[in-house]
């Protein structure tokens, strides 16, 4: 078992128990705030400041308080806040104590973020995601932001979220990659996708991710996968060989998020 797999057990496996012992069977079951009232917290909007999500849990003083920032939009970056601190909660981190959370909290994924950050992510993508509905709609499709884009509006989740989740399901050889100021701020390979995608790589020239800085936003909006060499991503790999490539802006982020795949 990798160090991730073994981050990632424990989150899942606590999420995967809320969504038996409920009887979740579709997407449209997914109601985030009746999840978090049945598990102990009520969701309350407002009276925030510095945080987009905050919880408040006092052990034996009846429901935890979670609140969340009413200008926190769109509906999925607000469902995934919820299911955030719902994760600390469910996984005590820090019992008693306020636990306050801001955006970059929601995409931290890496153990150098904060452990405790990126396993409540973990349990959210497993809670408002299902592997069990989840899979079936991912697996045996091409690869695409198409797809993503169709399974977000399902799920009602993130594009980042359900980029990451999509890779780590679909069975095909992906990586999502995001980057920010011309370097990679972090990948996410598939389980297939044995290659190394260094953090802090200077995005090359021949990438397309590239044109989001140098010829702006739009320059990636709608572009459809599209081959590159592989070393435009893939250290030591021959130009004569070829990866697929599609990337989406992250506007609140000023990065850019990457699918890429290598379909032979």
């Amino acid at each position: 078992m990798s160090i991730r797999d073994e981050r990632e057990w424990w989150p899942r496996l606590k999420a995967r128990e809320i969504i038996k012992t409920l009887k979740i069977s579709q997407p449209s079951d997914l109601s985030i705030e009746d999840i978090a009232w049945t598990q102990g917290a009520l969701v309350m909007e407002g009276g925030l400041r510095g945080c987009d999500a905050r919880l408040v849990h006092t052990p034996g003083a009846g429901p935890a308080r979670l609140r969340v920032s009413r200008n926190l939009s769109p509906p999925g970056k607000r469902r995934f806040a919820i299911a955030h601190e719902l994760g600390h909660l469910k996984l005590a981190h820090n019992p008693g104590q306020p636990s306050e959370c801001a955006e970059k909290e929601f995409i931290a994924w890496y153990n150098d973020q904060g452990d405790k950050e990126a396993e409540a992510n973990v349990f959210a993508a497993e809670l408002i995601m299902p592997e069990s509905l989840f899979a079936p709609r991912a697996i045996g499709t091409v690869p695409s932001f198409e797809i993503i884009e169709s399974l977000a509006a399902d799920f009602q989740t993130t594009l980042t979220a359900t980029a990451i989740r999509y890779v780590q399901l679909c069975g095909q050889k992906c990586a999502i990659v995001c980057s920010t100021n011309r370097r990679v701020s972090w990948a996410w390979p598939s389980p297939e996708f044995h290659h190394w995608i260094k953090r802090g790589w200077e995005l090359r020239a021949h990438s397309y991710a590239i044109d989001f800085f140098e010829k702006g936003p739009d320059a990636v909006k709608m572009r459809e996968m599209q081959e590159v060499p592989r070393d435009a991503w893939i250290d030591g790999e021959s130009m004569e060989d070829s990866i697929r490539e599609q990337s989406r802006a992250l506007y609140s982020y000023g990065s850019v998020i990457t699918l890429l795949w290598i379909y032979y």
